[in-house]
């Protein structure tokens, strides 16, 4: 690995990863940002899933039910397929969303009607964001080659979910 796309790993690494877990890298099996990566993209996962879940609930426009309706199923599949890749590696994935994801899934869950709408697709879109970083920099630096396959493979999804969030977002503001 090139000098300057180890020192992008780790930054990123360091950048995405919550307090405390380099303590748990199982030693010899799985690099730092490798290993960093699995739990961001579970933690992002997560907090698309639960946040798209309360969708039904909290709103009533169905541009943002259906965005809502592709998070939920999209980020499933890929935390299903993310898990046993993790088991491989000896890492067991978070299935919950990261204390950040959880404190704007509270506050989403306090909204409803256009309030929610707008604060769901900032959020999410922020969200989005930093996961096609992180999707990104897996998928060209990853020295493991079915972890770069599942970023490859997700990092699309990813794109084509903050595409989606954008574009409603500017719609939305266009209709005010």
């Amino acid at each position: 690995m090139r000098i300057s796309a180890w020192f992008t790993a780790v930054v990123l690494a360091l950048a995405f990863t919550a307090p405390g877990s380099f303590a748990q890298i199982p030693s010899g099996r799985t690099m730092p940002a490798d290993y960093n990566f699995i739990f961001q993209a579970a933690y992002g996962g997560w907090g698309e899933v639960m946040a798209g879940q309360l969708a039904p609930q909290r709103s009533t426009n169905p541009a943002v039910l259906q965005a809502a309706s592709m998070m939920v199923t999209d980020h499933t599949q890929a935390n299903r397929e993310l898990a046993p890749l993790a088991m491989a590696r000896g890492i067991t994935p978070p299935t919950t969303p990261d204390p950040g994801r959880q404190g704007a899934i509270t506050m989403l869950q306090a909204m409803t009607g256009p309030t929610f709408d707008v604060a769901y697709l900032q959020e999410q879109a922020a969200d989005h964001v930093v996961g096609v970083a992180l999707f990104q920099s897996e998928a060209q630096s990853s020295q493991d080659p079915q972890l770069r396959a599942f970023a490859q493979k997700y990092l699309p999804v990813l794109q084509r979910h903050l595409q989606t969030l954008t574009s409603l977002m500017t719609s939305m503001a266009t209709r005010r």
